[in-house]
């Protein structure tokens, strides 16, 4: 047994969870979330209030559940890191049955091939096996002379990391692991036996839309678009001549929806004014923005060349999955079936907790972990993860 606790530092909210892990399970003891601030496409931009953000994530858990946290998991995407692709092959003196070993040597290899001056890899993601060269969902206990491995590799600034580390050692977190949003949607989403292996998964966000691809069970393609669902804040405030877009926000969270369609038109209140606005009108411009940011997550899905392959469909996560009738504007835009995401690899007492969009990310960090190639010591590095 032991724990294993994570971080999300999104944009419209912070997250931090904590599980305790047995083998391959793992059960959510909690999970925290609070308004994000100093953080934009997942970056920190405000040193001062991102930190203290965490700080508070890290006392609630204190107070909460009466444990202190001084390891983390954490999520890094957007303009932290850059994504590649690298090829790698293993080739045996004879006929060999592939086992987890081989797999992580390769990736060690991986890692010591791609990372160099001042970039240092954040998370290397298989996305195609080939075992002597034909194509291979899972390699090991497949008896061959060669392994072939793609890999998206997700590397950022040493210098950037090395910051983010010294700050989060001011706040009594020693340890930390960096993993890519990719890394831990595949966690969150594929087990053992999984029902869904061909499905692409967006996760809406305020200030960028991530597309992934998956195939069987792999993430095979993976891109971000710099635009997210706050753009549809900014429609509404210039749209009604608002000039203020905290009430514009709170128009869309309240009365939004993405078909004007499905709305029964009525006055609406803008917030703390005296002004009113037909819900037609608001619904037209939050469906026309959202046209524009789900068309273009559509053709990066047809950009991955899998496009058609979708047998799964399509998932859902992020804040802007949350907006009613959503699955319905995508599924009439892709001709594909769209549902909503739910971590799969976790176990909670609360099944809410595993829909959760703001949950997504931390819940499938917690299953997230660096592999060594050598055999751990007598209790493994869960046994010092927490101080009592």
């Amino acid at each position: 047994m032991g724990f294993v606790a994570s971080l999300d530092m999104g944009s419209g909210k912070m997250v931090m969870a904590l599980g305790e892990k047995s083998g391959s399970d793992c059960r959510l003891v909690g999970v925290i979330s609070i308004a994000s601030q100093g953080v934009k496409r997942g970056k920190i931009v405000d040193k001062l209030r991102a930190k203290a953000c965490i700080q508070r994530l890290l006392d609630r858990f204190k107070s909460e559940y009466e444990v202190h946290i001084d390891a983390l998991n954490v999520a890094l995407s957007g303009a932290w890191v850059k994504q590649i692709e690298d090829r790698e092959n293993i080739k045996f003196s004879r006929p060999k049955s592939i086992d987890q070993g081989d797999l992580q040597e390769m990736e060690k290899k991986c890692r010591s091939v791609v990372g160099a001056g001042d970039e240092e890899v954040v998370d290397v993601v298989p996305f195609a096996y080939y075992v002597d060269k034909e194509s291979e969902v899972n390699p090991v206990g497949v008896t061959a002379k060669r392994l072939d491995v793609h890999y998206h590799v997700y590397v950022a600034r040493s210098s950037e990391l090395r910051d983010l580390r010294d700050m989060f050692a001011n706040l009594g977190v020693d340890k930390i692991d960096f993993y890519s949003m990719a890394g831990a949607a595949q966690k969150a989403l594929i087990t053992a036996g999984s029902d869904i292996c061909n499905f692409a998964l967006l996760d809406l966000g305020a200030d960028s839309i991530k597309v992934q691809v998956f195939q069987d069970g792999l993430v095979y393609f993976d891109e971000e678009l710099p635009l997210g669902c706050s753009t549809i804040d900014g429609d509404i405030n210039t749209a009604f001549s608002i000039n203020d877009m905290e009430k514009a926000r709170k128009l869309k969270e309240e009365f939004g929806m993405a078909l004007r369609a499905s709305c029964k038109n009525r006055k609406i209140m803008i917030p703390d004014t005296k002004y009113c606005i037909d819900s037609h009108d608001l619904v037209h411009v939050e469906q026309s923005r959202l046209e524009e940011l789900l068309e273009g997550a559509i053709f990066q899905m047809q950009e991955s060349g899998c496009y058609e392959d979708l047998d799964d469909g399509i998932l859902l996560t992020g804040g802007g999955c949350q907006v009613a009738g959503i699955e319905v504007l995508l599924s009439k835009l892709s001709g594909h079936s769209v549902g909503f995401a739910k971590v799969a690899s976790v176990k909670a007492d609360r099944e809410a907790s595993l829909k959760s969009p703001a949950y997504f990310t931390a819940l499938g960090l917690l299953q997230c972990e660096r592999r060594e190639v050598k055999k751990p010591k007598s209790g493994g590095w869960f046994s010092n993860f927490f101080k009592e």
